[in-house]
């Protein structure tokens, strides 16, 4: 599962994700399938530098590194890219659920 959407897809297109990727990847699904298919790979994108920053900070808090004011601002700094990334994985979300929701309709 790439994100907490994958299921809602699934069940309204009737095939797994990986399955819409790879017709995407062969020009088997029509205009709005396609739109779907892009928007979700945004979100996978996106979902991945949430993985990231989530890691580095845990990483950073661990006890693997000297507490100094270098530590904190390295941690400093990657919670603000974390909320960054947060903010873009939300939005692919919503960019998600609009290229859905035609879809849904129509179903």
């Amino acid at each position: 599962m790439v994100s907490p959407l994958d299921h809602r897809i699934e069940a309204v297109t009737g095939h797994a994700v990986d399955t819409l990727w790879t017709r995407r990847d062969r020009g088997l699904l029509d205009e709005p399938h396609t739109l779907l298919v892009d928007r979700h790979r945004e979100l996978a994108q996106a979902e991945t530098g949430v993985t990231f920053y989530r890691t580095l900070l845990h990483r950073l808090s661990s006890g693997e590194f000297p507490v100094d004011a270098a530590l904190f601002e390295r941690i400093d700094r990657t919670v603000d890219q974390l909320e960054e990334a947060a903010d873009a994985r939300d939005a692919a979300a919503r960019r998600v659920l609009a290229a859905l929701e035609p879809i849904e309709a129509a179903t």
